[in-house]
């Protein structure tokens, strides 16, 4: 085996895609985003903290992380 091949299958984690390593799929935030749009007010917030931690792309993360602290202040459960 030539050094620079691989050691194990986890060294060719960084090519596997965003469901596989358990982050949210380019439809699942098309959905989401949509379903963000028409949801209350006071579930948004709620909503956020569940899809925050399944968004791989940081800009992304930053913008709704943003949204959430513009909802509820940081430490607040609202």
């Amino acid at each position: 085996m030539p050094a620079d091949d691989p050691a194990s299958p986890a060294c060719l984690a960084h090519e596997a895609d965003d469901a596989y390593m358990g982050f949210a799929t380019r439809a699942e935030i098309v959905r989401f985003m949509a379903d963000l749009e028409a949801a209350p007010a006071a579930q948004q917030a709620d909503m956020l903290r569940r899809m925050l931690p399944k968004i791989r792309d940081d800009v992304l993360h930053a913008e709704l992380s943003a949204r959430l602290a513009g909802i509820a202040p940081v430490g607040s459960k609202a």
